[in-house]
């Protein structure tokens, strides 16, 4: 009993997460972000992604750098602004510990931010990651992002394509960092919802479950600054989902989980267009299996 206790004292000793934050317009927030992972156990680091801000964060980077020894500042060449998707990146490809997470710099973690993932993952070594709930700071009975049930990995893809069950929120989830060189990184080509293709991507190829769906263990602050809020359209979902199916098109994705990627897109499509949906749904219905089976 107590070699086996040594082993996974062991094991979660070794659960060690570099957290990536970006940073744009944020110097009003991001010091309660990186307090609110700097001190806990599981966070082998915080990766700070200064993006060309025009306030004044970079100044409070480079202090909150010099004050903690976790944190690790990086900017662009030319602190150029390239947006979210090329600063996540940016810090997975300088992430030195084996677990990544993300948390978005106006943000905050709870204190059980890892607790159950380091149960989970170190329990469970075939998984690639893990998701947990999230809500909206200060708004006790606001929206929490979140699986309303278990869903087995296998079926978490088709799971997210429908929505019935809910979604989870980008500060919730941990992944290995060697999902990222299989899957590929963030695609800079999404200025938003480039997180949401991302999952998308992630719960279709690799092996993700739940590991808090009931408490929150991230919370998000919405304010009229935030630059995901900015700009959301029926067009940013289209090209979001539009670019997915590029990518998975040229996979072995199932007739059925293509028939609902095809929907959600036409559904879109019709709202940008204006035009008859059926004719469009059987259209695009159409041009995707004539795709797939020239893949074939």
């Amino acid at each position: 009993m107590e070699i086996v206790f040594n082993m996974q004292k062991e094991t979660q000793k070794e659960f060690l997460v570099s957290v990536i934050i970006p940073v744009y317009n944020a110097s009003a927030f991001v010091e309660e972000a990186v307090i609110s992972a700097v001190n806990l156990t599981e966070v082998g680091e915080i990766i700070l992604i200064e993006d060309g801000s025009e306030d004044n964060s970079i100044e409070k980077c480079i202090l909150l750098e010099s004050k903690f020894s976790k944190v690790k500042l990086y900017t662009h060449i030319g602190n150029k602004n390239k947006g979210a998707s090329e600063s996540r990146n940016l810090g997975i490809s300088k992430a030195t510990f084996p677990m990544i997470s993300f948390l978005d710099a106006d943000d905050v973690y709870c204190k059980n931010r890892f607790v159950k993932d380091k149960i989970l993952l170190s329990t469970h070594p075939n998984l690639d990651g893990c998701y947990s709930a999230a809500r909206y700071l200060n708004e006790p009975f606001g929206k929490v992002f979140t699986l309303r049930k278990k869903i087995e990995p296998s079926k978490l893809f088709h799971s997210l394509l429908r929505g019935t069950y809910g979604h989870f929120h980008t500060n919730g989830i941990t992944l290995k960092k060697e999902v990222f060189d299989s899957i590929g990184y963030f695609n800079p080509i999404l200025h938003l919802h480039q997180d949401a293709e991302m999952w998308l991507r992630v719960s279709f190829s690799k092996k993700i479950q739940g590991a808090e769906l009931d408490e929150s263990v991230a919370l998000i602050r919405r304010h009229e600054g935030n630059r995901i809020w900015k700009g959301q359209s029926n067009k940013t979902k289209y090209l979001a989902y539009i670019t997915f199916y590029d990518w998975v098109i040229k996979k072995k994705i199932n007739i059925v989980d293509l028939f609902l990627l095809v929907r959600k897109i036409t559904l879109l499509q019709y709202k940008i267009e204006n035009r008859n949906y059926i004719i469009l749904l059987v259209l695009n219905c159409i041009k995707s299996i004539k795709t797939k089976f020239k893949l074939i």
